[in-house]
């Protein structure tokens, strides 16, 4: 029953996160510029105070917040998936590529006020990439920590019937 909850739990968020993928890229214009929903510029002026380098500029911004965009779609790919943790990865890379390509295309053709670009496609894939890395390290620790708790109990129970 556990496992039944948890798939539906995980198709419901797949399905919210798809909807607020899909408004995010499909909004009409930037969603960082006039009539979007998203401003950098308070962003940028604390990183300024701060004193954060120079490289941390719109651009690098802007890449990391495609970046983090995907990462759910990596981590919801990856979660509960039987595949070796490379082909989870590589699967979740693909899955974004593919997904960031579509959607820049639907922009080229359907939302004038929206520019492509493959900087967009790279840091989207990427995020997706990062979700799947991270699933990835939880489950390998994990399983690490159940062997260290099996070898442990293993070595006790020899020593008791010692």
């Amino acid at each position: 029953m556990i496992g039944q909850a948890f798939r539906r739990r995980r198709i419901v968020l797949a399905l919210v996160y798809a909807a607020a993928l899909a408004i995010v890229l499909l909004w009409p214009v930037h969603i960082d510029g006039e009539g979007g929903f998203v401003r950098f510029g308070p962003l940028l002026d604390a990183i300024a105070l701060l004193g954060i380098p120079q490289w941390a500029s719109y651009p690098f911004v802007e890449f990391a917040f495609n970046m983090a965009l995907f990462v759910p779609l990596g981590l919801l790919l990856a979660t509960g998936s039987p595949r070796s943790g490379l082909r989870r990865i590589a699967t979740a890379l693909g899955v974004g590529l593919v997904v960031s390509c579509l959607a820049e295309f639907a922009q080229h053709l359907f939302l004038p006020d929206r520019t492509t670009d493959v900087r967009d496609v790279v840091a989207n894939a990427l995020g997706a990439g990062l979700g799947a890395c991270i699933v990835v390290a939880v489950d390998y620790g994990i399983r690490r920590r159940r062997a260290a708790i099996a070898s442990a109990a293993r070595t006790s129970a020899r020593c008791e019937n010692a």
